[in-house]
């Protein structure tokens, strides 16, 4: 039997000098195809980018971050012959068998005139053999195993949360699919650890993985609790059958919550965090999967802010809360209608007395709503709902296209989660693009909230940045414990000193002497200073002398709604 009366997919190909979204693209175009086939300027195969391949490095920690930048040919494996579509099956695979090579990504397939013709499976080619050497068939056989073991090790990756091993959120919200599909009565209880970030600021991320995994560990041992998942950060997930009544689902949650709270052992002694559980029940409370999350989350937050404890959803106590939700619904459809404005607020050079900066805040304007809802209000809700993302970056476009030819620089205040993201470096280089702005006239602003993210990736990812031309600020500096440590793992170019720091009397309180101190280290490793909150002409004064270099705050400018508020020229100490 030839190839050419064998099944054979006609699909394009691509070139080398073509890149990792392209091998993206024309995967999810042939989701059959086993391979991508890769040819030279003759149309003549030179390799492949396997399927299978490709998939793992985008379930790997990081892979899409580490890998979108290659280009095919950093991806493919170079063919070592490519089969005519007039060579007999047998033959190909009897080479390939003698040569200990694997035909398990299938074969790139050339016509007569020696040009890229198609590819076939290996499972088609392995059908083809119906008469195959014992040997080759438990060669092959063994291939199809490992391909498989492959192909759940892929799906593993992509359901487990990378730090506790437990559920991620996409497999949660899978799983609570498949129980309101099939009619299960049963209930979904979110829980999010209390006093947490004290730990982790107190002992360390390291002290607080070690509480994550150990609480992931009991939440998975719990006979009476079913596909435990981690949402993110401190925030837990699971399920409970409801078939015992509700009041047999309050029993559990609360021997759960009793079984969180024991203290923990770690490597600085035993520690003890508290456990906030909110809870909805499936055709009681609530029906739509969305509905029922958002009712568990919302009974979670009621519970946690009256100190800790087990709630249930109660749909009249929600009715107290219409505002709040008319603010979500408002807020799902500015976001989706970019309806929301970057305001600028300036920063001020307190040596030259010039306006060299302005930081970008959302406004939202004209909402619909009784009254306009504070950025605080918004924000919160945004991260809450997932929206922060294309938020920020409706906001991004519009402040960098309203940038004019000036040498000043706009500072982009951006969350762990986001940098975190494996698309952000492409989206921050396509705002680039997009509207060829200088990198050196973009900052970066990040908390310190970014050390309980990720930091080793959000290191790796700020080096980048910085190579992109970008400038690092670490904003809100001396608000925690760990400040200090971070200057000297981020890549940092400028501190922003929080507010806090500068009352009046500040040059005569240990907040004073901090500030003291914090800008002196900020000129001993040659980092620019900037402090935030200056409303007044003596606040300017303190910081003049004790040589801050830049000025944020009311009295060099409030945000505006346009890129170049109205302001003196000049404004001196």
């Amino acid at each position: 039997m030839r190839f050419e009366s064998a099944p054979i997919q006609r699909t394009p190909a691509l070139t080398p000098e073509m890149g990792f979204h392209d091998v993206a693209a024309f995967f999810r175009q042939f989701p059959d195809a086993a391979l991508c086939p890769v040819i030279d300027d003759h149309q003549t195969p030179i390799g492949y980018v396997s399927s299978l391949s490709f998939q793992t490095l985008l379930a790997s920690p990081f892979g899409h971050a580490l890998h979108e930048k290659k280009k095919i040919h950093q991806l493919m494996k170079s063919g070592a012959d490519f089969p005519s579509i007039r060579d007999r099956i047998a033959d190909v695979i009897g080479r390939y068998v003698s040569d200990d090579r694997t035909i398990r990504d299938g074969l790139v397939l050339v016509g007569h005139d020696g040009r890229y013709h198609g590819i076939m499976s290996g499972l088609h080619v392995f059908e083809a053999m119906n008469t195959i050497h014992t040997s080759m068939l438990a060669k092959l056989t063994q291939e199809i195993a490992e391909r498989k073991v492959a192909e759940q090790k892929i799906k593993s990756l992509a359901d487990e949360d990378p730090l506790t091993g437990i559920l991620n959120r996409r497999a949660f919200v899978r799983e609570v699919d498949s129980h309101i599909a099939r009619g299960i009565p049963f209930a979904c209880a979110f829980v999010d650890l209390d006093r947490f970030k004290h730990l982790n600021d107190r002992y360390g991320h390291a002290v607080g993985d070690e509480v994550l995994k150990t609480i992931s560990q009991r939440l998975s041992d719990n006979a009476a609790l079913a596909h435990a998942a981690r949402l993110g950060g401190d925030e837990f997930a699971f399920v409970v059958s409801a078939s015992g009544g509700s009041a047999a689902i309050q029993q559990i949650l609360e021997d759960t919550q009793a079984e969180l709270i024991r203290g923990i052992d770690s490597a600085v002694g035993q520690v003890f965090v508290g456990a906030s559980i909110g809870y909805a029940i499936h055709l009681m409370d609530t029906f739509e999967q969305a509905a029922m999350l958002h009712a568990a989350d919302k009974s979670m937050l009621r519970i946690k802010a009256q100190g800790g404890g087990v709630a249930r959803f109660n749909r009249a106590l929600d009715i107290g809360s219409r505002e709040a939700d008319m603010v979500d619904l408002a807020l799902v459809s500015a976001v989706a209608n970019k309806r929301f404005e970057p305001a600028f607020q300036p920063i001020l050079d307190v040596h030259t007395g010039r306006i060299v900066g302005h930081e970008m805040l959302a406004r939202w304007p004209q909402s619909g709503l009784q009254s306009d809802p504070m950025p605080s209000q918004f924000i919160q809700a945004a991260e809450r709902l997932g929206l922060i993302d294309p938020l920020f970056w409706s906001l991004a476009d519009k402040a960098v296209a309203s940038m004019d030819d000036s040498d000043t620089f706009l500072a982009l205040n951006i969350s762990p989660t986001q940098l975190c993201s494996d698309q952000f470096l492409g989206k921050l280089d396509s705002l680039l693009m997009r509207h060829r702005v200088d990198p050196a006239r973009l900052e970066l602003e990040v908390t310190e909230h970014i050390y309980f993210s990720n930091l080793d990736l959000s290191t790796e990812i700020l080096h980048k940045v910085r190579a992109m031309g970008m400038s690092v600020a670490l904003d809100d500096f001396g608000t925690g414990y760990s400040s200090l440590k971070l200057i000297d793992q981020l890549p940092i170019d400028k501190i922003k000193i929080d507010r806090s720091f500068v009352a009046q009397e500040a040059g005569k309180t240990v907040r004073g002497t901090i500030l003291k101190a914090t800008i002196a280290l900020c000129k001993e490793l040659g980092i620019k200073s900037c402090t935030e909150g200056i409303e007044t002409r003596e606040n300017l004064h303190l910081i003049a002398q004790l040589g801050c270099d830049l000025a944020q705050g009311y009295l060099i400018g409030r945000p505006e709604l346009r890129h170049k508020p109205a302001m003196p020229d000049r404004l001196s100490a």
